[in-house]
């Protein structure tokens, strides 16, 4: 069963709003929004943005990585 971009993006944001401090979450970050340190707290949303407009290959890293 293929897991569609948009859930692959939802299944990242969740892990990274549940583990902040993660090494996954921290990596997550630098590819979204090119900063390591970001707090995303209360920025599922923005995250979830940054992450769909990337390009498919990088939102499969991400969701492999938190996997």
């Amino acid at each position: 069963m293929e897991i569609s971009q948009s859930e692959m993006i939802q299944e990242i944001v969740d892990f990274v709003q549940k583990n902040p401090e993660s090494h996954a979450s921290r990596v997550v970050l630098k590819t979204a929004w090119h900063d390591y340190d970001a707090d995303a707290a209360g920025r599922a949303e923005e995250l979830a943005t940054s992450l769909s407009k990337l390009p498919p290959g990088d939102v499969e890293y991400c969701y492999y990585l938190i996997k």
